[in-house]
């Protein structure tokens, strides 16, 4: 059931199901809280889990003209006080990575432990920058369906196009709804973010990064080394891109469930 907390620059939607040790998902640039749902439902099963949309994205209204990172990690934290969270297990995927290790970096006392989900706490190349800048001006022209339509089948494995041909429908009409504004300060907020490799090398808890052999934006050998350098336990789906809450599912369930049962 869909709930809202009001707040002062945005009005949080969010879900609460489930009951056990407490998991938040993040989601990433162009989802929301329904990209996550049959996953979270599953996930419900075994924990407590709360999804949200983060600000600018989904129903969670952005009254602001620009809101970073940080701004948005706040968010995630008045959302944990709002519902007395003592400890949580945080799970970024993409953007929402970001966004956790932006949360790790302001209230670490507050992680049960950490999961880069097909994400990185690197800082944005100057060649991302440049696309990200791209696609800003795209929006502006009224352009949001093209770059949906071309990045959302993206995140999959191209050799998972048609196995998900309809998951692959209904993310990109998720990716379509999130509002211009919410879009243009979201791609702003990833290009102006630090690197936060500091932050997650120095976490002292269960830490593991997610990562797909096929996902087209982190490569492999990248996501592994960034395992290897912020001591972070390395967990590979064999056949998926960058989504694989959905691609390998089962896969995904049985290792959360070891992150936040088993370590």
């Amino acid at each position: 059931m869909d709930q809202f907390l009001q707040l002062k620059n945005y009005n949080l939607r969010y879900r609460d199901q489930g009951k056990g040790n407490t998991v938040v998902l993040l989601h990433g640039y162009l989802e929301s809280l329904e990209t996550y749902e049959t996953f979270a439902n599953d996930l419900s099963r075994l924990a407590r889990v709360i999804t949200l949309d983060l600000p600018g994205h989904g129903l969670s209204d952005l009254k602001i003209k620009t809101c970073s990172l940080e701004d948005m990690a706040e968010a995630v934290n008045d959302l944990v006080v709002h519902l007395q969270l003592k400890k949580i297990n945080i799970i970024g995927h993409s953007m929402g990575g970001y966004v956790a290790l932006a949360y790790a970096d302001k209230y670490v006392e507050k992680l049960d432990s950490f999961c880069l989900f097909h994400s990185s706490p690197n800082a944005d190349t100057d060649e991302k920058k440049k696309n990200r800048k791209r696609e800003i001006e795209l929006v502006i022209e009224g352009k949001k369906e093209l770059i949906c339509k071309n990045s959302i089948p993206n995140t999959f494995s191209t050799k998972n196009l048609d196995k998900f041909a309809h998951e692959i429908e209904r993310v990109t009409q998720i990716a379509c709804k999130t509002p211009d504004h919410g879009i243009i300060a979201a791609l702003e907020a990833m290009m102006n973010r630090p690197d936060r490799n500091h932050i997650l090398k120095a976490l002292d808890m269960p830490k593991v990064s997610i990562m797909g052999k096929e996902d087209n934006f982190i490569p492999l050998k990248v996501a592994g080394e960034i395992a290897k350098e912020n001591g972070l336990t390395p967990f590979v789906l064999q056949t998926s891109g960058h989504m694989g809450f959905i691609e390998q599912r089962q896969e995904c369930l049985r290792e959360i469930f070891r992150i936040i049962y088993e370590c």
